[in-house]
């Protein structure tokens, strides 16, 4: 892929080339084993220091999105593996704890250890295993977004009979509690790869298995972009700063725009406003949708949407037929101690 910066956008050389890299993992266009060019290299590229290119692949590295290895070079990591366990050991204390107190409590009242077991496992496999299918979960950080990735998603992985529900970003933030329902029965969470990190700090600790699928460019709006006449005034309008390069760039790869696109934030509630006294046509990322009430008369506006990759939620089959197995085994255990 082709690097390049903007020392003109309000944002950081760091947060620029880093969502650079972040967005084309995300969108499969680096997949995973892709070699990245050495810090040497990246930085004459760009004419930047070197020390700014390894800050980047630094954070890069902690969030596992890429590996380096010693001697051979620094390449993209497989997102849809499961990552290694970042549970605290404060969470599993608590844990230890919880299960401490029900042992006492069900001992105390008198229990054998082997009535306790199994009284134990059987309702674990009711709360895990109730209802059909491989139940999924995936976040995303807007609920129309997310709702449309999860029913592709379904169509991509419906031999293996998957049932994908939607959990906002927001909402985990803000807790389990409110998404627990929703929760109940899934064991594999997919998560958009920018968050990553952030999703399985938040649900890793309770057991979940968190992957990353890369997202392309629907074909929808590949076909909208390049259906823009070739004399059309086009703005772009984005949601976050540092994938503001990448959206531009990708309008006017799959465009034949003779006018280079004027582009801005829609935080940029001004700037943005004004670029829509210039255009005939605005594109805007998800999550800009409030670029809508600002349209002038005659200035017509999509949206540039994203869709799971099939080939990155491909890679996420061996994880899922084995979770159907299990689960499978488990109803069918459940089933022969009813009998």
């Amino acid at each position: 892929m082709e690097f390049y910066i903007d020392r003109s956008l309000p944002i950081t050389l760091i947060e620029q080339i880093k969502g650079q890299i972040v967005y084309a993992i995300a969108s499969g266009t680096l997949k995973p084993g892709s070699p990245l060019p050495s810090v040497r290299e990246l930085s004459v590229e760009l004419d930047v220091a070197p020390m700014t290119i390894t800050r980047v692949y630094r954070e890069l590295s902690k969030e596992h999105l890429i590996a380096t290895r010693p001697g051979v070079g620094t390449f993209v990591a497989d997102i849809t593996d499961v990552g290694p366990r970042k549970g605290t050991r404060d969470a599993q204390k608590s844990l230890h704890q919880i299960a401490d107190a029900f042992i006492r409590q069900t001992l105390a009242y008198g229990y054998a250890p082997s009535q306790i077991r199994d009284a134990f496992l059987k309702r674990l496999d009711y709360y895990c295993l109730n209802g059909t299918g491989l139940h999924v979960a995936i976040v995303g950080n807007f609920r129309s977004t997310t709702e449309a990735y999860a029913r592709e998603a379904e169509s991509i992985l419906q031999d293996l009979n998957v049932k994908v529900r939607t959990v906002l970003r927001s909402e985990l933030k803000d807790g389990l509690e409110g998404v627990r329902e929703r929760l109940r029965g899934v064991k594999v969470v997919i998560a958009v790869p920018t968050h990553l990190p952030e999703i399985r700090s938040l649900l890793e600790p309770y057991g979940y298995n968190v992957v990353a699928v890369a997202f392309e460019v629907s074909p929808d709006t590949r076909h909208k972009v390049a259906s823009i006449p070739p004399t059309a005034h086009v703005g772009v309008v984005a949601t976050y700063p540092e994938f503001l390069n990448s959206l531009v760039e990708g309008v006017i790869s799959y465009g034949l725009l003779e006018t280079p696109p004027r582009y801005a934030l829609i935080d940029q509630e001004e700037l943005v406003k004004d670029i829509l006294t210039q255009v005939d046509m605005v594109v805007y990322a998800s999550g800009s949708e409030r670029v809508l009430e600002w349209l002038p008369v005659g200035v017509e506006a999509f949206e540039y949407r994203h869709t799971p990759e099939p080939d990155s939620l491909n890679r996420l089959r061996p994880l899922l037929s084995r979770r159907a197995v299990e689960r499978e085994e488990l109803i069918a255990s459940e089933g022969e101690m009813a009998i």
